[in-house]
């Protein structure tokens, strides 16, 4: 079995391309090739949609929360804090 982990680890030394499994399809270009300017905008589409779905799920989750006003208890801990830090 140890054999062929390390025959495994030899192939994939062979494709590059399995072995950058973790970089983008924009920087997976080919030795001297030039991306051009529509490469990456699939991707930045999905993230964008992505990144508004989160934000728009932790608004719909945290908001109530957050405008919760804060306890006199902890603001008056941070003050003391706070003063104990500038003297």
């Amino acid at each position: 079995m140890m054999r062929f982990g390390a025959a495994r680890l030899n192939d994939m030394a062979a494709y590059p391309s399995l072995a950058a499994g973790a970089m983008s399809k924009a920087e997976q270009n080919r030795p001297g090739e030039v991306a051009g300017p529509e490469a990456g905008r699939k991707e930045e589409g999905v993230d964008h949609a992505f990144d508004l779905w989160l934000q728009r799920g932790l608004h719909q989750l945290y908001d109530t929360v957050a405008k919760e006003p804060i306890p006199k208890e902890l603001l008056r801990l941070i003050e003391e804090d706070k003063a104990s830090r500038e003297s």
